[in-house]
């Protein structure tokens, strides 16, 4: 759930009060599944009260860790195993993957108790983990105590931590190998991805009384959640334009009239960039599958096609989706903005102020 957006829809002691809930659950390391309900049912408690004009005090009263030890009191110790194990779920689904690639795509294929692992890379997505443990348990609640980083600082750090691990794990792999038997490894994860289903079912029904997923199970699939507007992320645009604009206006360059069509230029620019950015994503895949091709065989190839489309496609995939909502937002303010009746800048002038 984007926490960070719903945030953006509160001010004052809104905000605050919110803020604090938000700040409770980074240091209590609650489980998705649960914090994101919770948040949820919060934020629609302090929407109403903002809307209404009831104070924040009258939901979270005088002091917020109190009410938010009370408010995320019914949390289960079976919430935080079913968190555990799902994530233990993922690392096998991951061993079990590369374990039998590494098996069936050697150059000889040895008998099942007979091949062997590079351990290096596992090794260090391990480190890894242990490192994101470590900051994420461990330093950011004591940081979010004294100092404020935005969700955009915290992800930039996980990604340096994620490329530093990739970085390792290819050093190892070309440096020093460490041969492990790779049959336990491959029992052992294929029994845990086998036998989690079971267990999630067995601990859902405790929960619920249901074996499926219930939909309050993830409240952000709700379609309002999904439509929310950032308002964070909607004035930082206002600002930007209404700096270029004095910046152009300035130089003479630009009127106030004139403007628009301004922006109008940057929105086509944008979007023939994520058609550009798409085209070369193809083009990748495209251009290293043949060069595969030219030295390896058709299962190696079709193996190598596949990897790598699945690695482009989510990266394709995170930035364009980062792109339309963007895109989205700043078609939403033209829009606004032209059902004002008013130009862009004296529009982007009165938003900002009523932000104040």
């Amino acid at each position: 759930m984007n926490l960070e957006t719903m945030k953006s829809q509160f001010q004052g002691e809104y905000r605050a009060a919110f803020d604090g809930a938000y700040k409770y659950i980074l240091m209590q390391n609650f489980p998705s599944s649960y914090s994101d309900e919770k948040m949820a049912e919060l934020y629609d408690l302090l929407l109403t009260a903002q809307e209404e004009g009831r104070p924040a005090e009258k939901i979270v009263g005088t002091d917020t860790e109190a009410f938010c030890k009370e408010f995320f009191s019914d949390f289960a110790p079976e919430n935080r195993l079913a968190g555990e194990l799902k994530k233990l779920f993922a690392v096998a689904c991951v061993l079990l993957f590369f374990a039998v690639t590494d098996w069936r795509c050697a150059e000889e294929v040895l008998p099942f108790g007979q091949f062997r692992l590079n351990a290096s890379p596992f090794l260090c997505g391990l480190a890894c983990g242990a490192g994101l443990n470590i900051l994420f348990r461990l330093l950011q609640p004591l940081v979010m105590k004294t100092k404020k980083i935005s969700a955009g600082g915290w992800a930039t750090i996980y990604c340096c931590i994620m490329l530093g691990s990739i970085f390792a794990a290819t050093a190892l792999m070309h440096g020093r190998e460490l041969s492990v038997p790779g049959a336990p490894v491959l029992i052992v994860s294929g029994a845990y991805v086998l036998l989690y289903p079971v267990v999630r079912a067995v601990l859902r029904y405790r929960r619920t009384g249901s074996i499926f997923a219930k939909k309050a199970d993830d409240p952000y699939k709700d379609s309002y959640y999904k439509t929310l507007e950032d308002k964070d992320l909607r004035r930082f645009i206002e600002k930007r334009w209404m700096k270029r604009y004095r910046r152009l206006e300035r130089r003479g360059k630009v009127t106030a009239e004139t403007f628009r069509s301004e922006i109008d230029r940057l929105e086509k620019y944008s979007t023939v960039s994520q058609h550009l950015f798409t085209g070369f994503a193809v083009f990748v895949v495209v251009f290293a599958t043949v060069m595969t091709a030219l030295d390896s065989t058709v299962f190696d190839t079709v193996c190598f096609f596949c990897l790598i489309s699945a690695a482009e496609f989510f990266v394709w995939k995170f930035f364009h989706k980062a792109d339309r909502s963007n895109a989205a937002l700043r078609r939403h303010i033209l829009a606004d903005c032209d059902a004002s009746g008013m130009n862009l800048p004296e529009f982007l002038a009165q938003e900002l102020d009523a932000a104040r």
